[in-house]
C-alpha cells in the first residue's frame, strides 16, 4: 500500500495515498480523508480530532463507547457494539475496536479509534471500514496508519546536546530552534565546518517552515521556492543561494532519525537526485513512512558543501540543506 505523510501542528501520520481530503467543514476535525474509489456503498476513512483534555486513553475510549451505545451516532451509527479495547502503555496510547451498521447505507462497519494523551492534549484518529475491506486487508491498513501516528512537541526552550557548553550558543527559543539545530550539527558533521549567518537569518525569520508541518506552512514553503535553482547551480557556487529555498527530487540512499532533548526529532536524508548529485538533509521531524530507495521530493534551503567517504574507497561531495518540506513522489 501506497501512503503520503500528513504533518499538522505537533503530529503527523500517514494515509493510503488514493485516499482524498474530506474537506468536512467542522471545527473539531484537524484532519479527515476519504477513499476516492470504495469497492462499495461505504467509503472508508479517517478523521482526527484533538481536544484539550487530561483522560487517559481508556478513559476517553470508556467515554466513546458509552456516548455511542446511547445514540450518539445519530441515525448514521446504528446497533453499536464494543469488540476490544487494547492499551498501548508505550506510547500513552489505547486501540477501541467497534461495529455499527451505518443506518443511512445499511452497512456493516468496523470502526478503530486509536486514542493518544500528551496529558494535555487527547488526539483521537477514528478509523472506519467497511466490514468487507477490513476483513479482506483492511485490518492491516488500519494498523499501518495506527503505527505511523507520532505526536512531537517542541518546547519553547528546548535544549540540544552540548549546545550550552560554556561557549557563547544563544537561548534556545522556538524562533532560532532549527536554525541552532543547524549551526549544532554543521560543526559535528563537517570538519571547521559553520552555519553562514545568511542561511542561519533565513532558518529563524522562516521559523515556522522548519519544518512546514500545517498545510498552510507547507503551501507557503512552495511558494518561497526558486525553481530556476538547480543542484547544477549549487554544486557551481553555492555563495548566491544561502538564503533561497529550492527544490530537488531524488531517490532515498539513506534516512537516520534520531531523538534529540525534549522530544525534538532531526533526520538526516541522503538522496541522490536526478542530476545524479548528492544532497544530504536535515529535518526537524519524522518522516513517517519514507524508508530507503523511495522516491521523494525535499524542500530547502542549501547550508554548505559536505564530502564523506564511500563505500568505494573514493570521496562523495554533497550539499547540506536545512528541509522544510520532504514528501514521497508519485
Amino acid at each position: 500500500m501506497e501512503t503520503q505523510l500528513y504533518t499538522g501542528e505537533n503530529f503527523s501520520f500517514s494515509y493510503p495515498s488514493t485516499w482524498k481530503d474530506a474537506q468536512l467543514n467542522m471545527p473539531q476535525i484537524v484532519a479527515a480523508f476519504v477513499d476516492s474509489n470504495p469497492k462499495g456503498n461505504f467509503a472508508d476513512n479517517l478523521n482526527l480530532i484533538v481536544e484539550e483534555s487530561s483522560a487517559t486513553p481508556e478513559e476517553a475510549a470508556n467515554s466513546s463507547v458509552h456516548a455511542l451505545s446511547n445514540g450518539a451516532g445519530g441515525e448514521v451509527i446504528q446497533n453499536f457494539k464494543k469488540l476490544n479495547y487494547i492499551d498501548v502503555p508505550e506510547k500513552a496510547a489505547g486501540i477501541l475496536e467497534s461495529e455499527y451498521t451505518q443506518g443511512e447505507l445499511n452497512a456493516q462497519v468496523v470502526l478503530t479509534q486509536y486514542f493518544v494523551s500528551n496529558g494535555n492534549e487527547l488526539y483521537t484518529l477514528s478509523i472506519s471500514c467497511s466490514k468487507t475491506a477490513y476483513d479482506n486487508g483492511g485490518k492491516a491498513v488500519v494498523q499501518k496508519i495506527m503505527d505511523s501516528f507520532e505526536i512531537v512537541k517542541i518546547s519553547e526552550e528546548a535544549a540540544l546536546p552540548n549546545t550550552n557548553d560554556g561557549s557563547n550558543a544563544e537561548e534556545l527559543t522556538q524562533q532560532n530552534l532549527f536554525a541552532e539545530i543547524m549551526a549544532y550539527i554543521i560543526p559535528i558533521e563537517i570538519e571547521d565546518g559553520a552555519l553562514d549567518e545568511l542561511t542561519y537569518n533565513y532558518f529563524v525569520e522562516h521559523y515556522e517552515l522548519f519544518p512546514a508541518l500545517t498545510p498552510e506552512a507547507q503551501k507557503r514553503a512552495k511558494a518561497e521556492v526558486d525553481p530556476n535553482i538547480t543542484s547544477r547551480h549549487l554544486n557551481k557556487n553555492l555563495s548566491p543561494y544561502l538564503d533561497q529555498m529550492f527544490e530537488v527530487s531524488g531517490y532515498v540512499v539513506d534516512i537516520i532519525e534520531e531523538e534529540l532533548d525534549e522530544g525534538v526529532t532531526v533526520t538526516e536524508i541522503h538522496i541522490v537526485d536526478d542530476n545524479d548529485n548528492s544532497i544530504i538533509g536535515f529535518y526537524a521531524h519524522s518522516t513517517g513512512d519514507i524508508l530507503q530507495d523511495d522516491d521523494v521530493t525535499m524542500r530547502g534551503v542549501p547550508a554548505t558543501y559536505f564530502s564523506f567517504e564511500n563505500i568505494s574507497g573514493g570521496t562523495t561531495n554533497s550539499i547540506l540543506i536545512g528541509v522544510s518540506t520532504i514528501e514521497k513522489t508519485p
